[in-house]
């Protein structure tokens, strides 16, 4: 049985998809398959892929899934993923030529269901940023421990190259999630609820942030961050596993309740935003959504001039 598979999403990835390859060939640990699949690509990217993969010694295969999103095709990957682990790489991003085999040790030496490491994100400007992981120790991590980390603040999730996982675990938490961005968000929020992890300290994921990423797009649109975050909180909020944990509904309860006054902040409505299956349960903070401080918010240039949000943010 194959130990490893390295799902890779492609959406017109043609330039980076030589390097990418030659990458792949580096890895110090051999005994793995890549499942590409492209996304709807428009350029030459399955075509240059088939050109290149020609001689190259390590299994592969080439699929192709018609729904757009990331999400949509790593779950097509993981559908026929023959691998014991599971890893998530996206073609303009990598990973150490020694981490497949770290990974595999450090996993097969502890009682655990998936290896992390740290990521440093790369712009194409040349910046570079290593995502921060407060509050975690090199070693065991028991759950919930990881999963509330990430959902009380999404920028320290480390990204999906930064965990090797257990494939039959990846299964049972249902993959990704439908969205076309916070998929990824979605499943290793859940997975640090849900499983036993083992963290280690090393840069060894780099992730690239280049102007046409999915992610910049949705950064460019008035309030696409907010929205995106809102969505994937709803969707967490649904989730019978986060609901199962009483501190990480805590945490979205407060988060969402924030969310809501910064659109209303914006024009939205908030009758409307709520009126969402997802959201059946929630109740809105009456101290925040009372009538005297929805209109003070519709006045001022900025919701922490409110002093009702002020205070709210202060309650425990």
């Amino acid at each position: 049985m194959t130990k490893v598979s390295v799902i890779v999403p492609i959406y017109n990835g043609e330039n980076f998809l030589p390097s990418f390859v030659n990458h792949l060939k580096e890895f110090t640990f051999q005994d793995f398959e890549v499942i590409f699949v492209d996304n709807n690509s428009s350029d030459n990217s399955l075509v240059l892929l088939k050109t290149i993969l020609a001689d190259c010694a390590f299994n592969y295969l080439i699929l192709s899934e018609s729904k757009q999103g990331a999400g949509h095709a790593r779950n097509l990957g993981l559908s026929v993923a023959k691998g014991i682990y599971v890893t998530f790489i996206d073609c303009d991003d990598s990973i150490s030529n020694t981490k497949l085999e770290e990974d595999i040790k450090i996993i097969e030496q502890n009682e655990v269901d998936f290896v992390l490491c740290r990521t440093q994100r790369i712009y194409t400007d040349g910046r570079t940023i290593k995502h921060p992981l407060p509050n975690v120790e090199e070693g065991i991590v028991e759950p919930p421990h990881l999963g509330i980390i990430w959902i009380s603040n999404f920028f320290n999730l480390q990204g999906t190259g930064a965990i090797l996982a257990k494939t039959e675990v990846i299964n049972y938490l249902g993959g990704f999630y439908a969205s076309k961005t916070g998929e990824d968000a979605f499943l290793f929020i859940r997975l640090g609820l849900y499983g036993r992890g083992f963290y280690y300290n090393k840069v060894s994921f780099f992730y690239v942030r280049h102007s046409n990423s999915t992610i910049s797009n949705r950064n460019k649109e008035k309030n696409g961050v907010l929205l995106s975050y809102f969505n994937l909180r709803k969707n967490l909020y649904s989730d019978e596993l986060v609901m199962n944990n009483v501190q990480a509904i805590r945490i979205l309860n407060k988060q969402i309740n924030s969310d809501l006054f910064r659109l209303h902040h914006s024009g939205y409505d908030v009758n409307e935003l709520i009126d969402d299956e997802r959201l059946k349960d929630f109740k809105l903070n009456f101290l925040l959504f009372n009538t005297v401080s929805l209109l003070i918010n519709k006045m001022i240039p900025h919701i922490k001039y409110n002093p009702f949000f002020y205070v709210w943010r202060r309650v425990k």
